[in-house]
């Protein structure tokens, strides 16, 4: 029986550990061996960790940083001789086949997948194992609100760079069979969007899962709720984060799929002449960053200093024979009051 991968792919805060869960309801093998719930994801993130791992350890090699958001413009270069690469490909293979070459459907999901998806493409593949592509979908204001509350990522940068995450990787994306999911629709109609699903990817239709995803769906996973106008009012946001959401929107909805995804194809050809631009607003941002964070480590070592001194100036003020003396007095000050209050007290009930 041929084993399929479902790779889901998609935006941070874009719903992409929720898509996952509900093709868990589908049937969907997701492993055992995942990272533990956060604060900014109670209901968990269904990452399997051995793949997060080699995510990591990839990133590393290659010398990525976090903060480069704009290198997501073009794919990673894979040295695929090298030693570490090959290394880290037979690990990777072998994870596979140890776990997930008997399943006929499973899923692997990792925000990071996207970006080094040529890594995982050949260890899938040398694996023996067939490759179909689930994208989740959010809209791109509500993602920014979300990167906004979490990490203080600005609301414009935010946007562009959900935009670079669909467009940089979009010819190898559409290479292969894909579908599209938006996170609101699959919140607010689960079962029409999983039947939909399971169409799609050919896997039986489960009647418990409906029922299931209604459980783990809660109404607090909406935080927010924009509409597609939200952006065309906004003539700030730019027309290439519009257009991007436009095409989405449609492949979402199995609307013209395929001039859908044209139109994805002419975005990522005109996000990629914004390259150049955007990596000049990704060094300004970077310096500025950096003098902010050399400033605030600064604020922090003087506020460590501070405190340092008061501890200290607590403490010789408490060994003072003077403060001693200030404390009995204030002790026999209260002693005295109370016993004011209750003399006062007795000759008020004689006096009746």
């Amino acid at each position: 029986m041929k084993s399929h991968a479902v790779l889901v792919l998609g935006m941070h805060r874009c719903g992409t550990s929720a898509l996952t869960r509900c093709l868990g309801f589908l049937g969907v093998e997701l492993g055992s061996e995942f990272i533990e719930p956060a604060e900014d994801n109670p209901t968990g993130f269904w990452e399997d960790s051995k793949f997060l791992v080699i995510n990591r350890r990839l990133n590393q090699l290659l010398g990525e940083e976090r903060d480069r958001f704009w290198e997501h413009s073009a794919p990673l270069e894979i040295p695929a001789s090298s030693p570490e690469v090959r290394s880290l490909m037979s690990e990777a293979i072998e994870s596979i086949r140890g776990r997930f070459a008997a399943c006929p459907w499973w899923a692997f999901k990792d925000p990071r997948t996207l970006r080094a998806l040529p890594f995982w493409e050949e260890a899938l593949v040398q694996a023996g194992i067939k490759i179909i592509e689930v994208i989740a979908v959010r809209h791109p204001l509500a993602c920014a609100e979300s990167l906004l509350r979490r990490d203080d990522i600005p609301e414009d940068r935010s946007l562009l760079l959900w935009a670079s995450h669909y467009l940089a990787h979009w010819p190898r994306v559409a290479a292969r069979p894909f579908v599209a999911v938006d996170y609101d629709r699959l919140l607010e109609e689960p079962e029409r969007e999983l039947r939909r699903l399971s169409d799609r990817l050919g896997l039986p239709w489960r009647e418990t899962a409906v029922e299931e995803a209604g459980r783990f769906l809660r109404a607090d996973l909406q935080h927010t709720r924009f509409a597609a106008e939200d952006l065309q009012d906004r003539p700030d946001i730019s027309p290439l984060v519009v257009e991007t959401f436009q095409a989405l929107n449609d492949l979402c909805a199995d609307h013209e799929p395929k001039v859908a995804s044209s139109r994805m194809r002419s975005l990522h050809a005109e996000f990629r002449r914004m390259v150049p631009l955007l990596r000049v607003m990704d060094a300004e941002w970077l310096s500025t960053k950096l003098v902010f964070m050399a400033e605030l480590q600064e604020c922090r070592a003087i506020l460590a200093t501070r405190s340092r001194e008061l501890a200290a100036l607590r403490t010789q003020i408490g060994a003072s024979r003077t403060y001693r003396l200030l404390l009995r007095l204030r002790t026999l000050e209260r002693s005295f009051r109370g016993l004011r209050k209750r003399l006062l007290g007795s000759r008020s009930h004689e006096s009746q």
